[in-house]
């Protein structure tokens, strides 16, 4: 489920900082598996990440939009749920700043719900390894419950979840490496959750990815 911003703020304090792929500002296409790698494919993830984590140390980092800019991106309705909640936040802590802005939907009828979260880690350099094993190291994992796994996106890093027998799930996308999109679907189908988060803009939130930086 979504992170509380406080307790995001207070993560910072103490997890390392890595980095995580990011790629084209192209968001749009088919969500693919990145599949099982193997001992081969661990070891050239390793080397990827160290390259990435060198890359992003040199990197400036970025006053965080204003959380504003996050919540308008997010979709008034979406799989015939009204929006019923949005809220968004900036808040800073030790001089880091982190941006967030959340929607909650709900049908009708009180079958099925999502959250939808986006937010800004633009200030942290390579922020998106904040306790996301999945930006460094691909899953793929299936049970008679569910499955769980790493995606790409637009050639962006996503981690995706489904709980068949509760009809739960929650889909992760790293956009730009700075911008977590996260959306949670409780009682609803796996397809819909993937639908929720083609619902956000994120063209316009990859449009975004050097706002706030100053010159390196």
């Amino acid at each position: 489920m979504p992170v509380p911003l406080r307790l995001l703020l207070a993560a910072l304090l103490v997890l390392p900082l890595a980095a995580c792929g990011g790629g084209a500002d192209d968001v749009d296409g088919d969500i693919e598996d990145t599949g099982e790698p193997g001992v081969f494919g661990r070891m050239g993830e390793l080397k990827n990440a160290v390259a990435e984590i060198e890359e992003a140390a040199s990197r400036p980092p970025a006053e965080p939009v204003n959380f504003r800019q996050l919540r308008d991106l997010l979709p008034a309705s979406l799989a015939g749920m009204e929006q019923t909640e949005i809220e968004g936040a900036t808040e800073g802590a030790m001089g880091f700043s982190i941006s967030q802005a959340e929607a909650r939907y709900a049908a009708p009828d009180g079958d099925g719900s999502f959250t939808i979260q986006v937010m800004d880690y633009g200030a942290v350099p390579s922020a998106g390894m904040m306790g996301l094993g999945w930006t460094m190291a691909d899953v793929d994992r299936e049970t008679g419950d569910g499955y769980e796994k790493t995606i790409a996106l637009g050639g962006h890093r996503g981690y995706r979840q489904y709980d068949t027998a509760a009809q739960d799930g929650e889909l992760s996308l790293l956009v730009a490496d700075r911008f977590l999109v996260t959306v949670s679907g409780s009682d609803v189908e796996d397809d819909q959750v993937e639908a929720a988060l083609r619902a956000v803009d994120l063209a316009a939130l990859a449009a975004m990815r050097d706002e706030g930086r100053a010159e390196a």
